[in-house]
């Protein structure tokens, strides 16, 4: 008779390859918004707890922040067809944070490319913080947080 605990693994292991197997047939950017808000915040910033991005962002808004997810080509496509017809887009992820008094705080990672999928490393492309289209470039993932509070 198999133990509690083998039992438990095997519930487990049908879960992951269910989930793996259903993430599988999402389009590939709901499959990019899956991964970027499950990314631990220390493969963006070393000085970062593992938490996921989603939850590590929740804290660092405070209540009543909202955050909108957004897949886009990194700002790349020119705009004429004739040059961007070939290219392989890069595959970005934008966190976009309403924060009180209506500024945002933007945490933009770059994935992959849209040809190739989510591969590599997660990348910090850029954290800003702003409103009315006008951002201050943040250096760090981790001071965010302290901007957020100072700007109230």
């Amino acid at each position: 008779m198999p133990s509690i605990a083998t039992a438990a693994l095997k519930q487990i292991s049908v879960f992951a390859v269910t989930l793996s197997l259903t993430a599988q047939q999402l389009p590939l950017e709901d499959r990019a918004i899956q991964f970027a808000r499950q990314i631990p915040v220390s493969k963006l910033d070393a000085y970062l707890p593992g938490q996921p991005l989603v939850q590590w962002l929740n804290r660092a808004a405070g209540r009543g922040a909202k955050i909108r997810w957004e897949v886009s080509d990194c700002g790349e496509q020119t705009g004429n067809p004739e040059i961007d017809r070939e290219r392989d887009f890069p595959l970005c992820v934008d966190a976009i944070t309403t924060l009180s008094g209506g500024r945002l705080a933007i945490v933009s990672l770059m994935l992959g490319s849209f040809q190739k999928g989510i591969t590599g490393l997660p990348r910090l492309m850029s954290v800003r913080i702003g409103k009315d289209n006008r951002f201050d470039p943040i250096g760090q993932l981790r001071d965010l947080p302290a901007r957020i509070k100072a700007d109230n």
